[in-house]
């Protein structure tokens, strides 16, 4: 049985988001990435991560009477989820309304055992949360949520950003840190605006606007984009056909 608190915040998040992505004065429909399905999702999972970095570091110094607010924070933006999510399967969404019910139930013990002061309970209850949130996130399409820079590189991540290929070369890697695209810019969360006026500078995958914080350097030039996925589009691009890839300054809305 859910508390009053629960139910309260469920009520909250009852507005449904739809991704909407709108033409660029009269040019055709910019492509749609899977971070644009899920941008809104996106958004609440960048404050998620963090607000999570933040409870356990909380927790672990001994402040258990600050942790339920951190706790609440995460609640409530957990149950917006499934609004933000209607490109998942029924299966999923099914799933991930379950998971949220959790974490909202976890975060009202962190608030009952923080506020007693009772430390190993506290703990407890937070790693429930981790273990709940992480299933959260692997119902998602692989890379439709911002990345926490947690766990290691994936095997396919390395190949894609590590390995020079084409015209993506050793330099290239050097430049951009020997890092993937996700975990560099995991604190990034994309806006994805699809309005861009005549001459403006357009992400080289979505022709949306770009995000001057997201560059990557390839063949030598640096170019600028919406959203980590479109990062590891254009290099897999410049490997394996680079004879598609313009200048940055060619990247623009006609």
């Amino acid at each position: 049985m859910m508390t009053k608190k629960i139910l309260a915040a469920f009520m909250a998040a009852t507005i449904c988001f739809a991704p909407v992505v709108a033409h660029a004065q009269g040019a055709t429909k910019p492509k749609i990435t899977t971070a644009m399905t899920f941008a809104k999702a996106g958004e609440a999972w960048s404050g998620i991560v963090a607000d999570r970095k933040l409870l356990g570091e909380t927790i672990k110094s001994g402040k258990l009477s600050e942790a339920h607010e951190i706790a609440f924070s995460i609640r409530d933006a957990a149950v917006t989820l499934p609004y933000k999510s209607g490109a998942l399967s029924p299966a999923k969404k099914t799933a991930l309304e379950k998971q949220v019910a959790a974490v909202a139930i976890i975060a009202e013990n962190i608030d009952k055992y923080g506020d007693a002061g009772n430390a190993v309970k506290t703990k407890a209850e937070y790693a429930k949360l981790v273990k709940a949130l992480a299933a959260i996130a692997l119902l998602y399409p692989a890379n439709a949520l911002p990345a926490s820079g947690e766990k290691p590189m994936s095997a396919a991540d390395k190949a894609l950003f590590l390995t020079p290929g084409g015209m993506y070369t050793k330099a290239d890697i050097a430049a951009n840190g020997n890092a993937s695209a996700y975990r560099k810019y995991a604190g990034v969360v994309p806006n994805h605006e699809a309005k861009v006026n005549t001459g403006d500078a357009v992400c080289p995958i979505s022709e949306t606007k770009p995000n001057p914080k997201l560059i990557w350097v390839v063949g030598g030039k640096t170019y600028t984009f919406c959203c980590p996925p479109c990062i590891a589009e254009f290099v897999q691009k410049a490997k394996s056909d680079p004879a598609t890839i313009q200048p940055p300054e060619k990247y623009v809305k006609q």
